[in-house]
């Protein structure tokens, strides 16, 4: 079991400022489970019994229109929380979350998240601004799906992927699902992955991307 004294990511989550008292509470109603690529943490439907804290890999998290297809949210990477909303208001999960690389997380009982916030009054506006700053993303996504080029989008997209310590230069995620995320064709991300090898901005090999010029993500 992963100690939440010595978790690196802790660090940059919403338990950040935790107290060693507090930190032996998260321990106590605390379990930590590795998954493999494809596994599910949690479903649409489901109750949800608890917070998911990721400690590293990669979780999408995504809803299924009703013709099937997955229409992909947000990916979750070390010291964020999965599905803390429906948690915190009490209702079903909106969306399902499952693993694209092995993923370790920390899962701590509902139990145990309540004595954490009640012995620590602080932690609400931890969690407020984090939810503030969440929004203020979604609305920055839905400004860039519509001021920005769906190569400037594919290139924020490498940035927060690619700089993850655990992907290793890994995409974990097929072209249709970084389409998904980024709001574009499949064959756009195709073609203008094609391109920037062509130019030398890059290098592939089935799932890896090495990135050759790291200055074009910039532009």
């Amino acid at each position: 079991m992963i100690d939440c004294k010595n978790c690196l990511p802790r660090h940059y989550g919403l338990f950040c400022a935790l107290k060693e008292q507090e930190l032996d509470i998260l321990n106590q109603y605390k379990i930590t489970q590795t998954y493999r690529k494809g596994d599910f943490i949690f479903r649409e439907g489901e109750n949800p019994k608890g917070l998911y804290c990721t400690f590293s890999g990669v979780v999408k998290v995504f809803k299924t229109t009703e013709s099937g297809k997955e229409q992909i949210l947000l990916l979750s990477q070390g010291s964020e929380m999965v599905g803390y909303r429906s948690f915190f208001s009490n209702e079903k999960y909106h969306a399902s979350a499952q693993a694209v690389s092995e993923t370790t997380l920390c899962f701590i009982k509902k139990e145990g998240v309540q004595k954490v916030f009640k012995t620590s009054p602080e932690l609400s506006f931890v969690f407020l601004k984090k939810v503030c700053e969440e929004l203020r993303q979604s609305e920055e996504k839905f400004t860039d799906l519509v001021d920005k080029t769906v190569e400037q989008r594919l290139a924020q997209f490498l940035k927060m992927i690619v700089g993850n310590v655990n992907c290793n230069n890994q995409l974990p995620l097929s072209r249709e699902e970084i389409a998904s995320i980024i709001g574009a064709r499949p064959e756009t991300v195709i073609r203008v992955f094609s391109d920037w090898k062509k130019q030398g901005f890059i290098a592939t090999k089935a799932k890896s991307i090495t990135i050759l010029n790291p200055q074009f993500l910039e532009q």
